[in-house]
């Protein structure tokens, strides 16, 4: 028997704890369909998976519009071990679910009505949230949410760590975005937030559209256009504005870039990347080295190339700053990903 799948609107519920007895009973029916364990009754410990496939099939429901990827592959041949909805936009990105687990948690008991999200791996991880903005986030990144997200005036987030932000418009209910003493406000638009609470100064970068940084209650505002970036002393609530250079000879992990790569070493790949980005690649098992890859990349991001990769090669990768490693089997001499 085919089992129903819940709606957007339906799962949007289930996350922020509203929805009703027969709606949940519905979207646990939905991920058991799925045939992903065997268990008899849900745990508690497959409530990660549970949100992340809730996550995917919001995407793939409200057709958000992502930016073409990996033209010269078909990826059905997946499909029967996972569901088919995986494939559709960036939905294949977590067929290596057991490599991407996410933790989500309450606040805490006194403040239960706001939903917490920490990327616990060393890998930069993709959410949406429940407006359909994108968020990317880095390696401990924390960012939390009211349950009533987008039901509320504004659309607050506290966040802590580093994270590339595309912002669903709505130019009637502001995003805004609090860390530390430190205040971003946007009606719709693409930036990264560099906030570590360990760390004496946040950066905020702008990619497209405009953001307005805030210092503090009663401190200096600065409007932010695309390709600047504002310096925040947290010692002192001060800013300062940058304008980032527009040729560059290395890109941030947020930025877009497109390559082609035509049966290409993995260690020219890892090259061309290096050049790139500012990171350094290296691979744990020399196999790695053997493979090959044939691909076309437009406009994407360093995350979505890794995931790319990983999905093509059946690698799997962590991040340390600004270090990749490579890890898994690798390939056999000539072996083309494909």
């Amino acid at each position: 028997m085919k089992t129903e799948i819940p709606s957007a609107e339906v799962l949007k519920k289930y996350l922020a704890n509203e929805g009703s007895e027969a709606e949940r009973e519905m979207v646990n029916a939905w991920y058991y369909g799925m045939d992903l364990h065997s268990d008899d009754h849900f745990a508690d410990a497959d409530e990660d998976h549970l949100l992340e496939r809730i996550q995917m099939q919001i995407s793939e429901t409200e057709a958000v519009s992502y930016p073409k990827i990996l033209p010269l592959f078909r990826f059905w041949k997946y499909a029967a071990s996972v569901a088919a909805m995986l494939l559709i936009g960036f939905g294949f990105f977590y067929l290596h679910q057991n490599n991407i687990r996410t933790e989500y948690s309450k606040i805490s008991q006194t403040d239960s009505n706001w939903i917490t999200y920490k990327n616990k791996k060393k890998r930069i991880l993709r959410y949406q949230l429940p407006d359909s903005t994108i968020v990317w986030l880095n390696p401990w990144a924390t960012l939390s949410y009211a349950q009533s997200f987008t039901k509320n005036k504004t659309r607050e987030i506290r966040f802590d760590g580093e994270a590339f932000y595309d912002v669903k418009p709505d130019k009637n209910h502001p995003f805004i975005i609090h860390t530390g003493s430190m205040q971003t406000t946007v009606l719709g638009t693409s930036f990264n937030v560099k906030a570590n609470k360990n760390e004496s100064v946040y950066e905020v970068s702008v990619v497209t559209g405009s953001v307005k940084i805030s210092a503090g209650e009663k401190g200096e505002t600065i409007i932010l256009k695309p390709k600047q970036q504002v310096v925040f002393q947290k010692e002192n609530n001060s800013m300062s504005v940058n304008t980032m250079p527009e040729n560059q000879p290395e890109l941030e992990s947020w930025e877009t870039v497109s390559l082609l790569f035509n049966e290409t070493p993995m260690t020219k790949v890892a090259e061309k990347l290096e050049q790139t980005f500012k990171i350094n690649i290296e691979f744990a098992n020399p196999a790695i080295e053997k493979c090959r890859l044939k691909i076309d990349l437009e406009n994407q991001r360093l995350p979505e190339i890794l995931e790319m990769i990983e999905m093509l090669l059946g690698t799997n990768y962590q991040m340390k700053g600004n270090n990749v490693v490579f890890g898994g089997e690798g390939c056999q001499p000539g072996h083309l990903s494909k």
